[in-house]
């Protein structure tokens, strides 16, 4: 992955600095040009992140809820990078668990499980999280990794 990366940068006259951190969909590094630079291990999670980072600049939305959103800058089909803006909380990040134009065939069950874990994560902010959520789905994201880390109000550190 971390080759990917460099490749990547190296086709835009550059270079990756530094790991920013690391997920379950994949990497992301700092590069020389102050941008974020995401590999993914799976094309169904990159795809999912692409599409909903082009969906929201569309709209021109860098901001929703207080959250800042990164701005898309490019991405490679063929390295599965997405490179976007570096942002600092509050800040929405991480759409390779979204779901675009579909709302998840999930049971009754399921969903209160998923918003009982959230509200236990977020806790007195869980409304303002919802609302975020909501306002995802206005455009027809549907985001399931709420989480911090994810989801940071500006007062907490980023996990690693």
């Amino acid at each position: 992955m971390e080759q990917r990366a460099g490749g990547y940068a190296a086709e835009r006259s550059g270079k990756i600095e530094r790991r920013l951190g690391q997920g379950q969909d994949g990497i992301v590094w700092l590069s020389d040009r102050t941008t974020a630079i995401k590999v993914f291990e799976r094309q169904e999670n990159y795809l999912r992140e692409l599409r909903c980072y082009q969906r929201l600049q569309s709209h021109s939305i860098t901001v929703l809820g207080g959250f800042t959103i990164p701005a898309l800058i490019a991405h490679s089909d063929t390295l599965m990078v997405v490179e976007m803006e570096l942002v600092t909380p509050p800040y929405l990040l991480d759409f390779g668990k979204a779901y675009l134009d579909q709302t998840p065939d999930f049971s009754a069950e399921v969903w209160n499980d998923w918003e009982a874990e959230r509200r236990e994560l977020f806790e007195d902010r869980w409304p303002q999280v919802r609302a975020l959520l909501a306002g995802l789905r206005v455009h027809g994201i549907h985001y399931l990794d709420a989480k911090p880390g994810n989801i940071m109000f500006g007062d907490e550190q980023p996990s690693q």
